[in-house]
């Protein structure tokens, strides 16, 4: 008797039938155990990621994988949690599931994303020089006068400047928060999507108990 699954798609439960068979269920887990296999790849498509334990996270590749051999459409829509102003962003998404050939929603998943998020919400700011605009200032050697150089190999005008330069000393540099917030809305907005669309796949396949 063979061994393989008896489908290639998601059990999608018909009308009037209650739950699906434990056949059906144990399909469904060893298809994505044997996609996992075939065409996963660790570090691209899940992998574990630090302080989260030993099971393997759910990578969006591996969700659009996922989405491919279950065959779901996914669509996206913020709720009325996205608030989109000119100091902060948060896109909150909805992501459902439909299952084509049958057109039934199978799942959903939330996901959201702002910019006070340590990687939107901050940035590691140097000096700027004062000629040129480049964040290209660095302490000069002791051994050829010290002082402050806009250095060329980042981009500077080499224009020197002595110890105590206010212009120089004064600025705030170090970790400041981003000023331009807006440049991300885009890729704000996505990594929402990506996070909703893992969750819908979870929760659509049932695949917690193999991702985190």
């Amino acid at each position: 008797m063979s061994d393989e699954p008896t489908q290639t798609a998601v059990t999608v439960i018909e009308p009037g039938i209650s739950a699906i068979s434990v056949r059906q269920l144990t399909d469904q887990v060893r298809l994505i155990q044997d996609v996992m296999r075939a065409v996963m790849r660790n570090g691209e498509h899940y992998g574990v990621i630090p302080g989260t334990g030993s099971k393997p996270t759910l990578l969006k590749p591996g969700a659009e994988k996922l989405c491919l051999t279950f065959r779901f459409a996914p669509e996206y829509e913020p709720t009325p949690h996205t608030a989109l102003r000119e100091d902060f962003i948060l896109w909150d998404i909805r992501c459902k599931l439909t299952h084509i050939p049958s057109g039934q929603l199978v799942g959903t998943g939330m996901g959201s994303c702002s910019s006070r998020e340590e990687k939107y919400g901050w940035r590691n700011a140097g000096r700027v020089c004062p000629s040129c605009g480049k964040e290209a200032i660095i302490k000069g050697k002791a051994e050829y006068g010290g002082g402050w150089i806009c250095f060329d190999k980042k981009g500077g005008c080499k224009t020197k400047f002595k110890d105590g330069d206010v212009s120089i000393e004064d600025q705030v540099v170090g970790k400041i928060p981003n000023p331009n917030i807006w440049d991300l809305n885009n890729t704000i907005e996505k990594m929402a999507c990506k996070r909703a669309l893992v969750a819908a796949v979870l929760n659509a396949t049932a695949a917690s108990d193999i991702f985190t």
